[in-house]
C-alpha cells in the first residue's frame, strides 16, 4: 500500500493575509517557512505505522507583479513490512495579481518510481470559465467552466469575507498541480479571532507576538461530490499578515500534524500601491 501526499496550491501555506482593512488594502507578507510533519496519534492510521517529513514554503512578490510560491514537502512513511516509502514533490507557481493568469511547474519523485512533472499555465475567459495550456506531461489544451477561482484569489476571496465576520465560504478552486484538469468544491469554516500566544511558534515571535489569527478549516471535495466525505482537510492557524502557524492535513485515512519549526519575514515589495 502507498501513501500518496500531494500537498495541493490551494492547501498550501502563507498564502493567507486577514486584517481590519478591507482585504484589497492588505498585501501578503513575503516570508519563509519549515515545518515539520508527523503522524497524528490521535487518530487510527490503519496499516500506517509511521510517518514524518517537512513542508518548506516560500512567497514572494506582490498584487502588482504577481505573486511566486515555492513549496517542497518530503514524506516517509512505514508500514512495517519492507523498506519505508519516500516521496517528494515540489511546486512552483506564480499567480498574476488580478487573478487573470496562474502558471505553475509540479514535479514528484517517488522512491521506485519514475519522476513525474506537470507544467501548465491558466488564463482566465470571463467569469465563467479557465483555459489551461498543458505542457507536461503531455502537451494539451482544457475548458474548465463555471467560475472557478485560482489559488490565490480563493484566498483573498476567504479575506474578504473574514474581514466582514462570515464565519462559512464555498467556492470552486483550481487545482491543477497533481491534476492540470482538476477542480475542488471547498468549504472553508473560519473561526473566533484570537491573539493567544501560547502555541506561537519560536521562530516566529518576532514577527506575530500580539498579532491576531484566525482558526481556520478548508475541505477539499471532488467535483460535484460535497454529500460525500472530503478528499482531504486542512486546518491551520492563519495569522493576519498571511503566515500560517501550526496545521493539520487530514487525509482520512491518516492525518498528519505540522509545527513550525524555521521562520523568517523577507523584505516586502516598496514601490506596488494596491
Amino acid at each position: 500500500m502507498r501513501f500518496s501526499l500531494r500537498l495541493t496550491a490551494a492547501a498550501t501555506l502563507g498564502l493567507w493575509c486577514l486584517g481590519a482593512a478591507p482585504a484589497s488594502a492588505v498585501g501578503l507578507l513575503p516570508h519563509r517557512a519549515s515545518y515539520r510533519l508527523s503522524l497524528d496519534t490521535s487518530k487510527p492510521s490503519g496499516q500506517l505505522e509511521d510517518m514524518s517529513g517537512r513542508i518548506d514554503y516560500e512567497i514572494t512578490g506582490d498584487a502588482c507583479g504577481g505573486y511566486n510560491t515555492l513549496t517542497r514537502q518530503e514524506s516517509v512513511a512505514s508500514t512495517g513490512e519492507g523498506d519505508p516509502q519516500k516521496q517528494a514533490t515540489t511546486s512552483k507557481a506564480w499567480e498574476d495579481g488580478e487573478a487573470k493568469s496562474y502558471r505553475f511547474l509540479s514535479t514528484s519523485d517517488d522512491a521506485g518510481d519514475p519522476e513525474s512533472r506537470t507544467e501548465a499555465s491558466v488564463v482566465r475567459q470571463g467569469q465563467d470559465a479557465l483555459k489551461v495550456t498543458v505542457t507536461k506531461p503531455k502537451g494539451e489544451t482544457l475548458e474548465l467552466k463555471g467560475e472557478i477561482l485560482l489559488p490565490t484569489e480563493h484566498v483573498m476571496r476567504v479575506l474578504k469575507v473574514a474581514a466582514e465576520g462570515e464565519r462559512v465560504f464555498q467556492a470552486k478552486v483550481y487545482e491543477g498541480t497533481s491534476d492540470p484538469g482538476k477542480v475542488f468544491d471547498t468549504l472553508t469554516v473560519i473561526g473566533a479571532p484570537s491573539t493567544d500566544e501560547t502555541r506561537l511558534a519560536a521562530p516566529a515571535r518576532a514577527t506575530l507576538s500580539g498579532r491576531t489569527f484566525y482558526p481556520v478549516t478548508v475541505s477539499y471535495y471532488d467535483e460535484g461530490a460535497t454529500g460525500r466525505a472530503p478528499s482531504y482537510v486542512m486546518a491551520f492557524s492563519l495569522y493576519d499578515n498571511g503566515v500560517v502557524g501550526s496545521l493539520k492535513i487530514d487525509y482520512g485515512r491518516f492525518a498528519l500534524v505540522g509545527a513550525m519549526s524555521a521562520f523568517e519575514a523577507l523584505k516586502p515589495s516598496e514601490a506596488c500601491a494596491k
